[in-house]
């Protein structure tokens, strides 16, 4: 097993349980030009660039393109509900869990197909910011996920290399993005079950698992990590 010195993790489905708010929220834009599709019209773009999912909603939804900025009109719309959210957003027991590790010296970054923006606004709002030392976003890189570009970016800034990371990850997209960054890949299956996360090199039932995994091998390798 290769070392495990940092964590990179994903956000959306990862460390909060916000991918639901991020369909709302295509949803509502969606509904400013008179249509209320099934809620999972959308659930194959979970872990991709909201891009992909304007591109889905101007081929589904005739009128949609006249919205000014669709993307920027989403992100809006999101960070509203997110902010609503607050605490909620967090999945049950992963705060403790950064702490732990984070207090134990493992170095931590974010990594994601969110924006900048976004991104702080949920890791603010859960309550998680302070645990990280890099964040990664997809404003910053040339290519979101399934590119590396992320990851790569991510093990860079905390002077790692990917080899030596452990990435967490929800999204098949973002399994594929870890695996192409060199880095061991774990799939949470908080979003999607193991077939679709197929290529991790492990699976857990949830995050915390995944940490807790991380917190037992550092400790049987060598004591406290």
């Amino acid at each position: 097993m290769q070392e495990m010195d940092g964590i990179l993790c994903d956000l959306d489905g990862t460390l909060v349980d916000s991918e639901k708010y991020h369909l709302e929220a295509w949803n509502i834009l969606v509904a400013r030009v008179g249509f209320h599709p099934d809620a999972k019209w959308n659930l194959d773009c979970i872990g991709l660039p909201d891009v992909r999912t304007a591109e889905k909603a101007c081929r589904l939804f005739p009128g949609f393109r006249q919205i000014a900025n669709p993307l920027a009109a989403k992100d809006e719309i999101f960070r509203d509900l997110i902010i609503r959210a607050g605490v909620d957003l967090l999945f049950p027991g992963v705060e403790e869990r950064l702490g732990r590790l984070a207090a134990a010296g493992l170095r931590l970054a974010v990594g994601t197909n969110s924006i900048r923006r976004n991104t702080l606004t949920s890791l603010e709002a859960a309550g998680l910011r302070r645990f990280f030392q890099e964040i990664v976003t997809l404003d910053s890189v040339a290519n979101g996920k399934p590119a590396p570009d992320i990851y790569l970016a991510a093990a860079h800034r905390l002077g790692l290399a990917p080899e030596n990371c452990v990435v967490l990850e929800d999204s098949p997209a973002g399994v594929v993005s870890g695996k192409a960054a060199g880095c061991l890949v774990f799939g949470v299956m908080n979003t999607w079950t193991a077939d679709r996360l197929s290529g991790a090199d492990r699976f857990f039932a949830d995050t915390v698992g995944a940490l807790d995994w991380i917190w037992s091998e550092k400790t049987r390798r060598g004591g406290d990590p």
